[in-house]
C-alpha cells in the first residue's frame, strides 16, 4: 500500500511540475513582466528579447527611443522644425547659408551679341569703342607654347568682331607673335597656329574669310625683352590690326 502511495505521489509531482512552465531567462521574454526579474536587461519585451525600450513612451520625459535605447530627445528630427533660414543637422538646428543661383555666364563669350558679362548676369553691352580710322584693335594672349583661346581672348575677339562690322572694315590681319624661347623656325609655325586660331574664331562671329588675313611673325617682334614670365606673356600675342 505504501509503495503504491508513493508512485503516485511521484506521478502527481511529475504531472505537477509539468503544467508549470519555467521561467524565461537570458534576456528571453514573452512579455514585458518577463524582463522585470531579470537583471542586466532591459524592462521592455521587443520580439521575445528584453531591451531598454520599443518605443518612445518606454523612455522617461525628454528621452526617445531610437535603435531599442533611450536617448536624449534631440532638438530636431526634421527640417520643418527648424524656423526659417535653418536646418536640421545632425539633430540640431544650424544657420544654412543662402542657395546662390548659378552664375548665368563667365565671360562676354558666353553671351549673344550685343551682351556683355556682369556679375555673372548677361547684361546690354556698353558700345566698344573702335577707332574710326583703322588700326590696332585689341589684342589676344595665349599660354605658353599653346594656340588654344582662352575665354579672354574670345571675349576680347568678340569685340574686335563688333568693331570691323560697325565701321565696315575690309580687311584685318591677325599677327601671331611668341615669346623668346624656342627656335625662329619652330615660332613662326607656333605664331601662325594662333593667327588661324583668332581667324577661325572670328569667321564664326561672322567676319567673311576674304577679310581675315593670318599672319605669324614669330618671336621677331617682341614687346618687351626682359627674361620674365610677365614679359613673355606680353610677347605671346596676337594682335589685330583692321582697315
Amino acid at each position: 500500500m505504501r509503495h503504491v502511495m508513493g508512485v503516485l505521489a511521484s506521478i502527481l509531482s511529475v504531472a505537477f511540475l509539468a503544467g508549470c512552465p519555467a521561467k524565461p531567462k537570458n534576456g528571453e521574454c514573452k512579455t514585458s513582466e518577463d524582463c522585470v526579474a531579470q537583471e542586466g536587461y532591459g524592462k521592455t519585451c521587443v520580439e521575445g528579447r528584453c531591451q531598454e525600450c520599443g518605443m518612445d513612451t518606454d523612455c522617461k520625459a525628454g528621452f526617445v527611443c531610437r535603435a531599442l535605447k533611450c536617448v536624449p530627445r534631440p532638438e530636431c528630427e526634421r527640417n520643418d522644425e527648424c524656423p526659417a533660414g535653418r536646418a536640421c543637422q545632425a539633430g540640431k538646428c544650424v544657420t544654412v547659408a543662402p542657395v546662390t543661383p548659378p552664375a548665368e555666364c563667365a565671360s562676354d563669350a558666353a553671351c549673344g551679341a550685343g551682351k556683355a558679362c556682369q556679375a555673372g548676369k548677361c547684361v546690354t553691352a556698353a558700345p566698344v569703342a573702335c577707332p574710326a580710322g583703322g588700326g590696332k584693335l585689341i589684342p589676344i594672349y595665349f599660354g605658353f607654347d599653346k594656340a588654344l583661346l582662352t575665354p579672354e581672348s574670345q571675349e576680347a575677339l568678340s569685340k574686335n568682331a563688333e568693331c570691323v562690322k560697325r565701321l565696315g572694315f575690309k580687311k584685318v590681319t591677325l599677327e601671331g607673335n611668341c615669346d623668346e624661347r624656342g627656335t625662329v623656325e619652330y615660332n613662326l609655325h607656333l605664331g601662325q597656329r594662333r593667327a588661324e586660331a583668332a581667324r577661325k574664331y572670328m569667321m564664326h562671329l561672322g567676319i567673311p574669310a576674304r577679310s581675315l588675313h593670318p599672319v605669324s611673325f614669330g618671336k621677331e617682334r617682341p614687346t618687351c625683352s626682359e627674361a620674365t614670365e610677365a614679359c613673355w606673356q606680353k610677347n605671346r600675342r596676337g594682335d589685330v590690326v583692321a582697315q
